[in-house]
């Protein structure tokens, strides 16, 4: 999953630049934090190992029972990541340590969030959908304003739709660990209603936002990949018992290529833009948001 997660980081990081319209002038710190999360990302991934002991079915890659060292490794990775973001700024070290503290939580015997109905999707709501990408946004020195808000909004509400979507075919191993999950809990039906319901929540505020004029509105050609998501979630839905770990990859693969139609429609009205010596990027859209607070 390291791609995915250095994707949502490299989002941050080109959606920061995209709001002042600037240059990349601090390339030097992107493998400082590419290693940052790359660590944080491992340590996590060990102590989650660690404390499942499972070998099932699991969103990329293949289930491994996993060595007596994992915990150690654990959290040696995440003290390293932590000190890695800290050299990069105050702020991206900040958001790389709660992201560290988070995966201690969702993980450690004694707490185990990821075990808990609410505990769980919020540890990856903060983690995946706010502090990583807020940290990109840090990188490049962006400005807060209500357009940054709705942006970590609509990437927070994906992020917990899809957490959900990845338990659908877990039910039997949650609940022979004992985990209260929600699809432990209630089974795989109302788990991906809930991921359909999330992800769709999320797609009308993304498209209500580039109506009223915050985001391109070339980015409206991402409509019909929104409408392939939720086909594809009533699909899914279809499915006995949740299906299979495919159906969550097919799916992270359909919701990335919509947001790829989507990127590259932004990328020619900026290029439109610029070549027409008009305002770009952030700065070029229908309506600019007033900054609250301005990059130091």
């Amino acid at each position: 999953m390291l791609p995915w997660l250095w994707g949502l980081l490299g989002l941050g990081v080109t959606y920061g630049y995209w709001e002042r319209a600037a240059n990349l002038e601090r390339a030097w710190t992107l493998p400082a934090v590419a290693a940052a999360w790359a660590c944080l990302h491992a340590g996590t991934m060990w102590l989650n190992a660690a404390r499942d002991q499972d070998s099932g079915e699991i969103l990329f890659g293949s289930g491994e029972a996993p060595p007596p060292p994992a915990p150690a490794w654990g959290y040696a990775a995440l003290a390293l990541s932590a000190g890695l973001a800290a050299l990069i700024s105050p702020w991206v070290g900040l958001f790389c340590t709660l992201c560290a503290i988070l995966a201690v939580l969702y993980s450690h015997p004694s707490v185990a969030l990821k075990a808990h109905p609410i505990g769980g999707p919020l540890v990856n709501v903060l983690g995946y959908g706010l502090l990583t990408p807020a940290a990109g946004i840090a990188v490049a020195l962006g400005p807060i304003h209500g357009r940054v808000l709705v942006t970590l909004a609509l990437l927070a509400t994906t992020m917990l739709g899809l957490t959900f979507a990845a338990q659908a075919w877990q039910e039997d191993e949650d609940r022979e660990r004992g985990d209260r999950t929600l699809v432990a809990t209630h089974g795989a039906r109302v788990t991906l209603w809930s991921a359909r319901l999330l992800i769709g929540s999320a797609g009308l505020m993304a498209l209500a936002a580039i109506a009223w004029g915050w985001y391109p509105r070339a980015m409206l050609v991402a409509l019909p990949g929104l409408l392939l998501v939720d086909r594809f979630m009533a699909r899914w839905l279809r499915q006995e018992g949740g299906g299979d770990a495919t159906w969550g990859r097919d799916l992270v693969r359909l919701m990335a290529a919509t947001a790829l139609v989507a990127s590259l429609a932004a990328v020619v009205q900026y290029g439109i833009a610029w070549r027409s010596l008009q305002p770009f990027a952030g700065q070029g859209t229908a309506r600019v948001p007033t900054p609250w607070v301005l990059p130091p």
